[in-house]
């Protein structure tokens, strides 16, 4: 009996291997599952969707007469949707329209964006479309996914809030798997981003977005309350709803100066409809200011933590000023982790003790539940109250009397500067200075006494805040320079996805500020140059056009031809972007000429800038077409900066592997692909002698390299060649990972079971187990410490190392392996079917042939069903599964034959599978004929065990016509 085996392979003889490489994506990408699988591992944005509920969260009467701003929370829906008729059609014009899928509604706090959304959202799902929420930044400990069933009718609806706080990249790699995820499923999706703002954020995202992913994107303010709009009406509707949530009587005050500017938000309507009623309830007067309905509202809170501190049954150990001000804390860096609030709450001096902190933790916890069980600290809601909560608890503020008397607390002053202590920058930073500068948007003395000493003492926290918070900084009215200033220097010189917007803004705040007080041309013409590379780094190329254009006519005036010749160079850089590639190659060509000409007379001097410019002149070249004219610049340019390595080994041997690296894509461009191996193999030479001289700066990128080196080797076939150099690459990140296992571990558990891969690959099984085990060890211990990112790799090794026991003939240890990464991979699957249903039929199937070989029946056939049930569901939406289902139908007839199960099964599993390869095989002979060739002598196998011998013997005739039929072998014609 022939068992069919898939441990190890399928027809194809396309192999697969762990690459470490960033991708902004899916936390694991495996494609073409069939033993030993592909998976490029990164990092994954943090981010979390979910099912997006149009049903309101009901609030107990008594909470809401407790805490009456619980009521303004979204998610009560206490106010019926109202108004905004326009833009509700607006929303679904745009949903029925199928040229822009991603939408930026943008708006600042409270003006209704959120309320609009989910409305728009409960409309949607009357519609039948399924409605998704995304949030960002799950907190350190969160393990949990949530399950998003695929809806039926293949619409959804993504709602993203806060987009603007996202990093860039980690919003390009949501949007870039909801666009993997519509054409795989396939799904008509409509992706709804909420932003307070637009700024340089957005330019740079849809930018990437139609680079990246052909996605087009637009974007749609979200005007304040128009003046057709009955204020008062909206103020009479809410106050009634209000007032039956709290169980009151009519007869609120009528409302006045809602004409007022500070009345256009809804959210500023509904907060004065909530006070009206509630000091109506409470028979006291009315506030009349918008400052001072937010005081109502927070001395309503104080009331409620006296109320706890001070009741007879279970009364809160700590008192009203401690909560208020740790809800102060939490508001400004909530929500954290247990051990993260220990540390914020006993450098602030309101805990002397971790038992002081847990103790106020857990009475926080009592007036204000947080909204995942992980994590403490939860801030005060809506986000416009809790600002205020810091603005008017801080003392500065322009509001004076007893609207606000109570409210100001001096701790606010200092509480920032001593929770940041000394040493590394801590947990809370990056929330806290983000809080900070939303609030300065609104309150100008938490700008100029809070936040700007902030920063200034310790700019590495608006760094660690990331892109979206500097860029709201920056955007500041009147923001001071010399805080801008301070952050400056910490942004990377080179490109970073996430900080080049935020330099982008940064340098335009401060361009614009220097520029204002220099009168010298030169100074001018340097600052224009470096605002125009700021901008063309986030894919502003449009702006960044005029700054370029006014640099290079100064330095062009000025005669100052060095500085002009790569002012000259940016420009068509520039120009490439925006598509004019004619002028872009007539600034390149501009450039090489003057640089020419000065390093003909100062070489030494102008020849590494030459060297730029030439490699930039093959890029154009290429571009327009010309790409046998290209190479020889590109060679000219590694000839000047090999001279130039030779003289300065220091400064220019990094240059040099830049620009054998775009001789390699030159190369290839041109058919000569062997060729395009040696630029990289020099590039790892180069690093090499680096690292020799400055290991600290140069090892990482010498073993990153060379695992490269190994893996090109690797796609051309030459897998015994990439052997050394992964195994040099192993060695060097040994080293790094005792140092920093942190950073460095996951590349040498890819780099393991690259090489486990290979190993088996060239016939040396044995070989091929030690690293396979230790890279599974590897994953273990960093899925233990991030069992979010590691999980779905540690599943993945886990079944290479189940076919690596098994090619060894160690089965029985196969198994446990092998049930491990079917355990990981069905909670994967169920949690993400679109990402990890794939390996977890793969997993399944390997599963079956194991049990049957060790002669576990019954196991075995339910595996092997499985395994057939899910690759069916995945061949229903992607036909290219087909191939995988018609191995699964193999494998479940060689298991029903094995143990005389189910024959009619038995036999129409493989009658289908042949059915799969027969018209493949007569298409493409040369690649599916031999799979065509296995499922018939599996039918004939599984026809044999049940005693049908003619029947057998007539499909042996047909596998004898296939294997001389005058087409084998041979493509078609």
């Amino acid at each position: 009996m022939r068992l069919w085996r898939r441990l190890t392979g399928d027809s194809s003889t396309h192999h697969q291997a762990i690459s470490n490489s960033l991708v902004f994506g899916d936390v694991i990408q495996i494609s073409q599952v069939t033993g030993d699988v592909v998976v490029q591992a990164r990092m994954p944005p943090p981010y979390r969707i979910e099912v997006f509920s149009t049903e309101a969260d009901p609030l107990p009467r008594d909470l809401a007469r407790a805490q009456p701003s619980r009521l303004l929370l979204p998610r009560h829906r206490v106010v019926p949707f109202a108004g905004r008729d326009d833009q509700l059609d607006d929303l679904a014009g745009w949903a029925a329209d199928t040229a822009t899928p991603v939408r930026l509604l943008h708006a600042p706090g409270g003006q209704g964006k959120t309320r609009l959304a989910g409305e728009f959202a409960r409309r949607c799902g009357g519609q039948d479309w399924a409605v998704w929420r995304v949030t960002h930044s799950a907190p350190a400990g969160v393990t949990t996914s949530s399950r998003v069933p695929l809806p039926p009718d293949g619409k959804v609806l993504v709602l993203v809030d806060y987009a603007d706080r996202w990093p860039p990249s980690h919003l390009l790699a949501l949007l870039g798997d909801l666009v993997n995820i519509a054409v795989q499923a396939p799904l008509t999706l409509r992706v709804l981003l909420l932003a307070r703002s637009t700024g340089y954020w957005w330019p740079a995202v849809t930018s990437r977005l139609d680079g990246d992913f052909g996605v087009t994107a637009d974007d749609v303010p979200l005007a304040p309350l128009p003046t057709t709009l009955d204020r008062a009406e909206l103020f009479t509707t809410a106050a009634a709803h209000f007032a039956d949530a709290l169980g009151s009587g009519n007869g609120w005050p009528d409302p006045s100066g809602l004409d007022r500017p500070a009345y256009t938000q809804v959210l500023a309507v509904h907060m004065a409809a909530l006070v009206a009623v509630e000091a109506r309830r409470r028979d006291s007067p009315v506030p009349a200011t918008p400052h001072a309905v937010s005081a109502f509202l927070l001395r309503r809170e104080y009331e409620h933590w006296q109320r706890m501190s001070g009741r007879a049954e279970d009364p809160l150990l700590s008192s009203a000023r401690q909560l208020h001000r740790t809800t102060c804390l939490a508001t400004l860096a909530g929500p954290l982790p247990r051990p993260a609030a220990q540390e914020i709450l006993t450098r602030s001096g309101l805990a002397g003790t971790v038992p002081d902190a847990d103790q106020l933790i857990d009475d926080h916890r009592v007036c204000q539940p947080a909204a995942d069980p992980v994590t403490v600290l939860e801030a005060l809601r809506p986000d416009r109250l809790g600002e205020d909560l810091i603005a008017l608890t801080t003392p500065g503020h322009a509001h004076i009397g007893a609207d606000v008397a109570g409210l100001a607390d001096d701790w606010a002053l200092t509480a920032p500067a001593a929770v940041a202590g000394a040493g590394d920058t801590p947990a809370w930073a990056a929330g806290t200075v983000t809080v900070l500068t939303e609030t300065a948007h609104r309150w100008p003395h938490i700008a100029t006494g809070v936040l700007y000493p902030l920063v200034s003492a310790y700019p590495e926290w608006a760094v660690r805040a990331g892109g979206a918070t500097l860029t709201r900084l920056a955007e500041i009215p009147g923001v001071d320079p010399d805080v801008l200033a301070a952050v400056e220097p910490l942004l990377p010189a080179t490109r970073d996805v996430d900080l080049d917007i935020a330099a982008a803004a940064i340098t335009g705040r401060l361009t614009r500020h220097r520029l204002d007080r220099t009168t010298d041309p030169a100074e001018q013409a340097r600052l224009y140059s470096v605002h125009a590379l700021c901008l063309s780094s986030v894919g502003q190329d449009a702006e960044a056009l005029e700054p370029a254009k006014k640099a290079t006519a100064l330095y062009r005036r000025l005669a100052l031809l060095p500085e002009l010749a790569v002012a000259v160079g940016n420009l068509g850089g520039i120009m490439a972007g925006l598509g004019r590639l004619e002028q872009a190659l007539a600034l390149a060509e501009e450039s090489v000429g003057l640089l020419r000409k000065l390093a003909g007379t100062a070489p030494e001097t102008h020849s590494p800038a030459l060297a730029i410019a030439l490699t930039n002149l093959g890029v154009r070249l290429a571009e327009t077409g010309r790409r046998e004219e290209a190479l020889a610049p590109s060679e000219e340019a590694v000839a000047i900066q090999r001279r130039l390595a030779r003289a300065d080994r220091e400064h220019h041997l990094p240059f040099l592997a830049v620009t054998l690296s775009n001789l390699g894509v030159r190369l290839s461009e041109i058919g000569r692909p062997e060729h395009a191996l040696r630029p990289a193999q020099e590039a790892t030479r180069i690093l090499r002698r680096l690292a020799k001289a400055e290991p600290q700066r140069f090892l990482p990128e010498l073993a990153a390299s060379l695992l490269n080196l190994g893996v090109r080797m690797a796609e051309l076939g030459r897998r015994r060649q990439a052997l050394p150099p992964t195994a040099e690459g192993i060695a060097l990140f040994r080293r790094l990972v005792e140092a920093n296992p942190r950073v460095h571990l996951p590349a040498l558990a890819g780099a393991l079971a690259n090489l486990g891969v290979w190993l088996s690959q060239l016939g040396r099984t044995e070989e091929a187990l030690p690293p396979s085990e230790e890279a599974v060890a590897a994953y273990r211990r960093l899925a233990e410490a991030d069992p979010l990112v590691h999980r779905p790799f540690l599943a993945v090794v886990l079944m290479n190392l189940g076919a690596r026991l098994a090619e060894v003939s160690r089965t029985e240890q196969a198994l446990a392996p092998t049930e491990e990464a079917v355990a990981i991979l069905r909670g994967l699957a169920d949690a993400s079917p679109q990402s990890y249903l794939r390996p977890f039929a793969t997993a399944v199937g390997n599963h079956a042939v194991l049990r049957a070989e060790l002669g576990h029946s019954k196991a075995a056939l339910g595996a092997a069903r499985e395994a057939v049930t899910v690759h069916r569901r995945l061949a229903r939406s992607d036909p290219a599964e087909r191939l995988g289902l018609a191995g699964a139908l193999e494998a479940y007839a060689a298991v029903c034959a094995e143990f005389g199960a189910d024959q009619r099964g038995a036999l129409e599993s493989v009658d289908e599978a042949i059915q799969i390869y027969r018209p493949l095989a007569h298409e493409q002979p040369d690649m599916f004929t031999e799979a065509l060739m296995g499922a018939y002598l599996t039918g004939t196998d599984v026809l044999e065990r049940f005693g049908r011998f003619t029947e057998a013997a007539l499909l042996r005739r047909e596998i004898g016509r296939l294997t001389n039929g005058p087409n084998r072998g041979q493509g078609r014609r």
